[in-house]
């Protein structure tokens, strides 16, 4: 389990980079078309724009969205409502930890089930954008539901280690792998981010 969850680790590092990279990309043909549309054009009387900038854009961005959903999950870096939360005990953490895992499981099931049958049926029929570049959609479509995939399989294993820890009474193992970051975490998260650490950051004090 151990071996299995370290490894979508490191490929889900992998895929956030590359994932960055797509948006990257996304907002440099998005800029380019402005400044060329708004600069050029109003300088020159006429229109420079990139064919189907804003549909490539769109792929890059949903693509690498979807490629950094595992990672995020992994490194307990979404946002979470949790006002009431911290005041729980450990114990009823974890359950709510739990809780959040499989009702989100839910919701990433059915939408598992539409992101296949939407790429195959492209992919199986051929089906191009209706737009002048005429993309295969499919094109698109596999890599986005193969980060929707990677995700899938990374919440399938957080809450197994999460139930096992449970069984074994370790709720503070549920929190490290599941649980809400604290604002201590957070601000080592980022000072790490910044090549600085806490303790470094206290011995300049």
């Amino acid at each position: 389990m151990e071996k299995l969850w370290n490894a979508v680790a490191m490929v889900s590092r992998v895929a956030i980079w590359i994932g960055g990279a797509m948006l990257f990309v996304a907002a440099g043909i998005v800029t380019s078309e402005v400044l060329l549309r708004k600069g050029l054009g109003a300088i020159f009387g006429t229109g420079f724009t990139f064919s189907g900038s804003d549909e490539i854009s769109a792929y890059l961005f949903a693509v690498g969205t979807s490629w950094a959903m595992a990672h995020v999950l992994m490194t307990r870096g979404h946002v979470r409502i949790d006002a009431l939360y911290g005041n729980f005990s450990p114990k009823l953490r974890a359950y709510c930890d739990v809780f959040a895992l499989l009702v989100m499981g839910i919701f990433l099931l059915v939408l598992l089930e539409r992101a296949w049958d939407v790429a195959f049926t492209s992919w199986s029929e051929n089906i191009r954008s209706n737009t002048p570049l005429r993309i295969p959609l499919a094109w698109a479509q596999l890599p986005w539901f193969a980060g929707l995939a990677l995700f899938g399989l990374a919440l399938a294993l957080a809450v197994l280690r999460s139930l096992l820890a449970i069984a074994r009474g370790d709720y503070a193992a549920v929190a490290a792998l599941a649980g809400a970051s604290t604002q201590d975490e957070e601000i080592e998260t980022e000072l790490e981010g910044l090549g600085l650490s806490k303790t470094r950051t206290g011995a300049g004090n």
